[in-house]
């Protein structure tokens, strides 16, 4: 980081210390492991702040910046350093809400108040400065004014505050998500386990599919996430009418790829074969008479799960999934084992803020 600041600041103190009108402001952001924001919404949340034009350092207009803002963002701490041409460099610090909306409103309060005491060219429209606060003050927490409302789009085709710039990772586009829901759906291969020493001894695959819907809840990137599903599995040779469980796994990302697993516990209604046995005394010479019937009835069986997820980022919401599934259940009847099965789906997750 210090190294990235030194050599910002010397390209800009080769450039001359005249700062043109119409430069841009180079704005640079480091965003610490869970944070759960995106650089993009930074330099867009300051833009809109400072109704000035915002660039990233990767920008081909960077290169024309001669005022300088860099930002940290921490879970816990967000920080800023700002170089105003010739000016000395100004630093402020203000504790990060917990809440991500008002974590962003709290960067785009910071930099407006760090750049309307700096310079006052920065800002289209700048309001009576406050008096400078002293560090202990900086660091109080305070609760900065609402997050203003994005400019509207003009249909005259003039260029936006914000000048765009190309993201410098694909984890820009791809910010952490506490919610999200999967649905998937795909073949599915039932196991029949016969025992050893009956008549059909041995284990049979019998195909099928299955779907699912699950929801998912992850704090922070590196924290471990909890679901819950609601399946219904393959028809053949028994039918899973419905099946609900909670899970709990891990999750890797790199970039816009990222791996999951996950286990879990849960009750399903599967269909099962029931016998019942009816005993009558119908008279003296007859004696007793039992009557044994089977017939096919829906039961409560219990049931483990097992998942290994991998997929991509589509888009800011969306993401392609592919799982590999394990469903084992307790179901039984008489001499074979049946309602565990084996599933490859497909679909779609939807990420929520």
């Amino acid at each position: 980081m210090k190294t990235l600041v030194f050599a910002v600041f010397g390209v800009i103190a080769g450039a001359g210390a005249a700062r043109g009108a119409e430069a841009p402001l180079l704005v640079s952001v480091e965003v610490a492991p869970g944070a759960d924001v995106s650089a993009g919404e930074v330099r867009h949340m300051i833009a809109t702040e400072l109704g000035a034009p915002v660039v990233g350092a990767r920008d081909a207009a960077a290169a024309g910046a001669t005022d300088v803002l860099l930002v940290t963002v921490e879970p816990h701490e967000v920080r800023m350093s700002l170089r105003a041409g010739a000016a000395p460099v100004v630093s402020r610090s203000i504790a990060a809400p917990a809440d991500r909306p008002a974590r962003l409103r709290s960067i785009g309060w910071l930099a407006g108040n760090l750049a309307r005491d700096q310079v006052g060219p920065l800002v289209a429209a700048p309001a009576a400065p406050p008096p400078a606060p002293s560090p202990l003050d900086a660091r109080a927490s305070t609760e900065p004014p609402p997050m203003p409302e994005p400019p509207p789009a003009s249909d005259s085709g003039s260029p936006a505050a914000v000048v765009a710039s190309r993201p410098s990772a694909r984890g820009d586009l791809v910010p952490h998500a506490r919610w999200s829901i999967i649905a998937l759906g795909g073949p599915a291969l039932s196991v029949l386990h016969f025992k050893d020493g009956t008549t059909f001894g041995g284990t049979d695959f019998i195909r099928g599919s299955s779907y699912r819907i699950e929801m998912q809840h992850q704090a922070t990137p590196d924290s471990a996430l909890f679901g819950a599903a609601l399946e219904a599995g393959p028809n053949a040779p028994f039918k899973h009418y419905f099946a609900a469980a909670a899970f709990a796994g891990s999750r890797w990302r790199l970039h816009s790829w990222f791996a999951e697993a996950n286990l879990g516990l849960g009750l399903e209604v599967v269909e099962e074969m029931v016998k019942k046995v009816s005993v009558t005394n119908s008279s003296d010479m007859l004696g007793t008479i039992e009557q044994t019937t089977v017939s096919s009835e829906p039961v409560p069986e219990l049931y483990a799960r097992a998942a290994g997820v991998a997929g991509v980022g589509l888009t800011q919401s969306f993401d392609l999934v592919a799982q590999l599934g394990l469903h084992l259940s307790t179901g039984q009847f008489g001499p074979y084992q049946f309602g565990s099965y084996l599933s490859s789906t497909i679909g779609l997750r939807l990420r929520l803020p």
